[in-house]
């Protein structure tokens, strides 16, 4: 396994009631004794070095137990639901683009350990999950999430130092089942009495189900950081998910004992859903452009360009993967001369029958210059959007809109629909986000 460097980390156990236990790591042979309760249960802190290993961690009630192999590094979280639970070898007919390499080079000397959390629900929050720890062999990277190990995989080269991803997604589940009960108490939108029933179709969409059994157990397991890809699953309904998404990263904060704990998710990418001129996901993905700005300390990463008109589950997991890896790089780890984020729309005004566009993190460049850009439309009084022209201002991080057909302009929208390509991005390619304005 991996144990976040630097940190106190909970273990526990069962014994004999009223047992002394002793556990002992190698890297400083400290020896913390403690003793299990009536119901034989017993707990203890260790805290760990900077990185390094691998070592050994020794625990005895008078029986001998060794954990061996362990790395002390870096711990991420990365959960979700199906484009975080896609595998490095994608889904049956729905492939990752540029996979095979990463299979077929996999190699278990590396200082890259997996751990997938096994599917589970409880209405009571259990005690302990299913699952292993394991070296990245070509069955197992294959198996495991493709956007969780391409992001750990650049982390862990850029780092060089060892890294533990902990996988745990369900599909298609909403972001209510990853969350704790008392939490959730305090929106009267989520239905808490269905906690009462005997039986769950949904579980993975049911509240608080998921965390009880697959998140819970976890406590006292510190981790770096949250890689968090959701959000498809409660597209339907943005103006409740803007109040639930700060609330999960307040509780999971609270939760892995991290007040500040970086934050990193996944902008929903572009797909037809019911269609791909109607806007329910362009609202979503508005929503999350807003919440990047209202939360402290998160950040998100844009898909303009990562996704697929036909299938929910895009290929381009690399492309995802790695670009959560440029926000933990730049921001968490304070590495300099990394872009991490694409243009992200900032303010707006109006010159004569042009709308003139300000954008952050476009400061080195936007592309394409000198070429018409795509994606952008605009509305006057009537509010009736017409395809729009748009072009980068003189190399700066501006962009020009308008349409001979719209004299007094009071909305722009770059890429504002279920699936619509666009071509705005920073000078090493990340793409903008989608958006909408108004013109005041």
């Amino acid at each position: 396994m991996v144990l976040q460097q630097r940190s106190e980390v909970h273990f526990r156990g069962k014994a004999t009631p009223g047992k002394e236990v002793s556990l002992t790591a190698s890297w400083n042979k400290i020896r913390i004794k403690t003793k299990s309760n009536e119901k034989g249960e017993w707990e203890t802190v260790v805290k760990t070095p900077s990185a390094g290993g691998p070592y050994e961690i020794k625990i005895s009630d008078g029986e001998l137990l060794v954990l061996k192999n362990i790395l002390v590094g870096e711990v991420w979280f990365c959960s979700g639901q199906s484009n975080m639970e896609m595998p490095v070898k994608g889904f049956r007919g729905q492939p990752v683009f540029g996979c095979q390499p990463y299979i077929v080079t996999a190699n278990p000397q590396r200082q890259l350990r997996l751990f997938t959390v096994k599917r589970d629900w409880s209405t009571t929050p259990k005690e302990d999950v299913e699952g292993y720890w394991s070296e990245c062999s070509s069955k197992e990277v294959a198996n495991f999430s493709a956007v969780a190990y391409f992001f750990g995989d650049l982390l862990q080269k850029t780092l060089g130092i060892p890294v533990g991803l902990i996988h745990c997604s369900w599909s298609a589940s909403k972001i209510e089942t990853w969350m704790d009960k008392e939490t959730l108490s305090h929106y009267p939108e989520v239905d808490l009495s269905v906690l009462n029933n005997k039986e769950f179709a949904y579980p993975n969409g049911t509240p608080t189900l998921l965390y009880n059994a697959m998140v819970k157990p976890l406590e006292g397991f510190p981790v770096k950081g949250v890689a968090w890809y959701q959000g498809e699953s409660n597209s339907a309904n943005p103006a409740l998910y803007k109040k639930l998404f700060p609330a999960l990263v307040s509780q999971w904060r609270t939760f892995f004992r991290s007040p500040d704990m970086p934050f990193y998710y996944v902008q929903i990418t572009p797909w037809q859903a019911e269609g791909k001129d109607l806007l329910n996901r362009a609202w979503f993905r508005q929503c999350q452009l807003e919440l990047m700005k209202e939360i402290p300390n998160v950040g998100m990463v844009t898909t303009t360009d990562a996704g697929s008109e036909k299938f929910i589950h895009p290929p381009y997991k690399i492309k995802v993967g790695e670009r959560l890896a440029y926000w933990a790089l730049a921001r968490t780890y304070g590495i300099e001369g990394i872009s991490y984020c694409g243009p992200i729309y900032k303010s707006c005004k109006l010159k004569d029958n042009v709308v003139e566009l300000q954008f952050d993190y476009g400061e080195d460049g936007m592309t394409p210059e000198n070429e018409e850009l795509k994606g952008f439309e605009i509305a006057g009084s009537d509010g009736k959007f017409v395809p729009a022209h748009a072009e980068i201002i003189n190399g700066s991080s501006r962009i020009k809109v308008w349409s001979e057909s719209v004299s007094v302009p009071t909305e722009v929208r770059y890429c504002f629909r279920n699936y619509m390509e666009g071509n705005l991005c920073n000078n090493v390619g990340i793409p903008a986000s989608p958006f909408r304005a108004e013109v005041k």
